[in-house]
C-alpha cells in the first residue's frame, strides 16, 4: 500500500522556534514527486539574525510583505493533510512546525513523522558524515543549501536513493527493512523517530553469548531488561524537563552534541535537549554556543563494541577529537563557545544533577 509523504524544510530568521521565515515542501507518492510548494514567512518578531542570514540569505526586507504563517498554514495544512512528514533532522522542523503554530494558537493535528538521515545511517552505514550536504554529495545530488524548496527536494531525492538501493516499495517497507520506527507531532508533544537495535544475528553469522550486566529495579529486584533500562532514563529525563516547568534553559543556545546523554539513545537525547529550547546541529559553526560531550549509554558501548568494525570505531574516535581541536581553535580566534561536560551542561537546569544521582 503506498504510503503519502510530505517532505519539508523550514528556515528560520532567528534561534528561536518561532521565527519560520521560509518553508518548502515536496510531496512524494510512490517514491515520484507528485507536488512541490514553497513559502516566505512574516514572522511575527522581524528579528533576522545575522548568523541565519549568513547562512541563508533571507532578510527581514525579503519577507516584508510576505503573508504570516496563519495565513500560510490555511493552504499548507490542506497541502500536506493525511501525509507523512519527513524531514532531514526532522526534530529541528518539527519543533518550528510547533512552536510556530503555537504562537498563533494553532493546534498542530496528528502527523507521523520521519527523518532522511536516520534513513540515511541505516542505508549507507559507515560514512564520515549524514549532513544533508554530505550525503547529497555522494549521490550526486545537485541543489542550492539553505533554500527550503532546494532542502526538501534533495531530502526526496536522499529518500528515493534509499528506497532503490533497498529495494523497498513503499515507506512501511523501507522502516522494516532499515529497522526504523516512526515518530509523531501533536498539540504540543513531539516523539522522534527511533532506530530498533540491531540483533547480534543481523551483525555476524555466528552469535556468540555475552555477559549481560544486571541492572535493579528501585525495589532491589534485579533485572537485566534492556526495555527497563530504557524505561528508567525516560523517566528520569521527563522529570527533569518537568522540573523546567515552563521555561526552556537553553533556549537560544545552538548545541552540537557528542554521544548521548544521562544513558538515553542519541535520538532521545536530542528530543530531550530540543525541548529544553537548544538548536541541536550536526556541525560546529559560528552560531554554535555550547560542544556537549555527553556520555556513550551503556546499551550503545555493547552495540558498538560488537557491531561497528574496527575502522569505523577509528573513524568516529578522530571525528569526536577533531571537534574538540576545532572548539579550541575557535575559542583563540575569539568565538564565545564551550566545550561542556554532561555535569556541567546539568548544572544549567533546574534540578537536574539531583534527578540525575537519584536525588529528585
Amino acid at each position: 500500500m503506498a504510503t503519502h509523504i510530505a517532505i519539508i524544510d523550514f528556515e528560520t530568521a532567528n534561534s528561536r522556534s518561532n521565527s519560520a521565515c521560509q518553508i518548502g515542501v515536496v510531496l512524494l507518492d510512490n517514491w515520484h514527486i507528485v507536488g512541490e510548494r514553497e513559502w516566505l514567512i512574516r514572522p511575527q518578531r522581524m528579528y533576522f539574525s545575522p548568523q541565519c542570514i549568513r547562512v541563508h540569505g533571507i532578510t527581514a526586507r525579503d519577507c516584508l510583505n510576505s503573508p504570516q504563517w496563519d495565513s500560510v498554514w490555511s493552504e499548507l495544512h490542506p497541502f500536506i493533510d493525511g501525509r507523512v512528514l519527513i524531514a532531514h533532522n526532522v526534530g529541528f522542523d518539527a519543533a518550528v512546525l510547533q512552536g510556530t503554530c503555537q504562537s498563533y494558537d494553532i493546534a498542530v493535528p496528528q502527523f507521523d513523522l520521519q527523518c532522511t538521515r536516520l534513513i540515511a545511517k541505516r542505508t549507507w552505514p559507515g560514512q564520515s558524515g549524514y549532513g544533508l550536504a554530505a550525503i547529497a554529495e555522494r549521490l550526486n545530488i545537485r541543489f542550492r543549501h539553505h533554500n527550503a524548496l532546494e532542502d526538501a527536494r534533495a531530502c526526496a531525492g536522499i529518500a528515493m536513493a534509499a528506497a532503490e538501493t533497498t529495494g523497498a516499495n513503499d515507506l512501511d517497507s523501507l522502516e522494516d527493512k532499515l529497522g526504523l520506527t516512526r515518530g509523531r507531532i501533536w498539540v504540543d508533544q513531539i516523539r522522534q523517530p527511533r532506530t530498533v537495535r540491531r540483533t547480534r544475528i543481523e551483525t555476524v553469522a555466528e552469535p556468540q553469548a555475552r555477559y549481560q550486566p544486571k541492572l535493579f529495579r528501585t525495589d532491589g529486584t534485579p533485572t537485566n531488561s534492556k526495555t527497563e533500562q530504557i524505561r528508567r532514563t525516560r523517566l528520569r529525563a521527563d522529570a527533569i524537563l518537568a522540573g523546567c516547568e515552563d521555561s526552556r534553559p537553553l533556549a537560544g543556545k545552538h548545541v552540537v552534541l557528542m554521544h548521548s546523554l544521562l544513558g538515553m539513545q542519541r535520538e532521545d537525547a536530542v528530543s530531550f535537549l530540543i525541548k529544553l529550547g537548544a538548536t541541536v546541529q550536526d556541525k560546529i559553526n559560528l552560531q554554535t554556543h555550547y560542544l556537549i560531550m555527553g556520555t556513550i549509554s551503556e546499551m550503545d558501548a555493547q552495540t558498538e563494541s560488537t557491531s561497528l568494525p574496527a575502522e569505523v570505531e577509528t573513524s568516529k574516535h578522530n571525528e569526536n577529537e577533531a571537534k574538540v581541536e576545532q572548539v579550541a581553535q575557535r575559542i583563540q580566534e575569539g568565538q564565545p563557545i564551550r566545550i561542556l561536560s554532561q555535569r556541567q551542561l546539568l548544572a544549567c537546569i533546574p534540578s537536574a544533577l539531583a534527578i540525575a544521582r537519584g536525588d529528585g
